[in-house]
């Protein structure tokens, strides 16, 4: 069957690679993210796919600051392609990528090609041409959701994920040091993937601290996951059992 949504929030002293390959700890798949270095240090280990709300980002940046006519097509050759995935997104991941194959790939592959007849006419250190640049040096990454129906266009479901940690952040400055922040990171990853399973995480965390405080045993700790009182509270109208 399907694997239950999740979301793990891991906390780290720092933002280097180091941090990023002990997260990932030998896993050979699919990682989708921004273009930080630290995550292009783990390239050949795992298949990166690169974030194409970023390389949009950059051109938003540049019209919303004035007259920017390449950064403004290359907005619409983009918005083109997120078209197209608003109709195929929940489809089985074999249909997505049938469609992809179909009508994306083309786009991306003018869309690249004509980035890079613009960066010849640009002077090399305008913010146009650093733009184009940031696409075209992750053009690999960028083109895996187009062999591939499982990934996404985008990371910007992590973003929305992480959106409520970020804005809540001054209050992290006192989750009491490392052991602070790793508990912190373990109550957001619950809290999170308590709304990915439709649960109300006040609800779940009532229960779950009363069933801890009352002696919950550990061989059954698996069965307090959120997706587990989900289920239970589908089929009983009340928390598990």
């Amino acid at each position: 069957g399907t694997d239950p949504p999740a979301v793990v929030f891991r906390y780290a002293p720092g933002r280097g690679q180091e941090h990023a390959r002990a997260l990932l700890q030998g896993y050979r798949g699919i990682v989708q993210c921004d273009g930080y270095a630290a995550y292009k240090a783990l390239a050949g280990e795992v298949t990166l796919a690169f974030c194409w709300a970023h390389v949009r980002r950059g051109f938003f940046d540049l019209v919303k600051g004035g007259a920017a006519p390449i950064a403004s097509e290359a907005l619409q050759r983009i918005a083109a392609l997120y078209a197209i995935e608003a109709e195929i997104r929940g489809r089985p991941a074999l249909e997505r990528l049938a469609v992809r194959q179909a009508r994306s790939r083309p786009l991306v592959a003018e869309l690249f090609t004509w980035l890079e007849a613009q960066l010849t006419r640009l002077p090399r250190s305008s913010p146009t041409a650093e733009a184009i640049r940031y696409a075209l040096n992750h053009r690999t990454g960028l083109e895996q959701f187009l062999h591939d129906g499982r990934i996404e266009i985008d990371n910007n479901t992590v973003e929305r994920a992480i959106r409520p940690i970020c804005l809540s952040r001054k209050n992290a400055l006192f989750a009491s040091g490392d052991d602070g922040g790793a508990r912190w990171a373990a109550i957001a990853s619950l809290v999170e993937t308590c709304k990915l399973n439709g649960v109300d995480p006040q609800r779940y965390f009532t229960d779950l601290l009363t069933r801890l405080v009352n002696g919950w045993p550990n061989s059954r700790i698996d069965e307090l996951m959120p997706w587990c009182w989900a289920s239970a509270s589908e089929q009983t109208s009340s928390a598990p059992a």
